[in-house]
């Protein structure tokens, strides 16, 4: 088994949460998972649990605003 030192999985967590926001607010299963301009995992779009509509890209001028409010 390989060790993971805490670099790697800070570059890790990056990888998951610094692709994609929320542009508005996500509920998964009746409950509020995410809130406008909240980072939401790669993992979570990819695999259909959230809508690729309802997220943008992290660095864009979208993801801006919607982090401003």
């Amino acid at each position: 088994m390989s060790e993971t030192t805490a670099e790697a999985q800070a570059e890790a967590i990056r990888q998951e949460y610094g692709r994609y926001v929320a542009k508005e607010p996500i509920e998964i299963g009746g409950a509020r998972a995410f809130n406008a301009g909240d980072p939401v995992p790669v993992s979570h779009v990819e695999s259909g649990v959230v809508s690729k509509d309802s997220v943008v890209g992290a660095n864009t001028k979208t993801a801006a605003a919607v982090k401003e409010g």
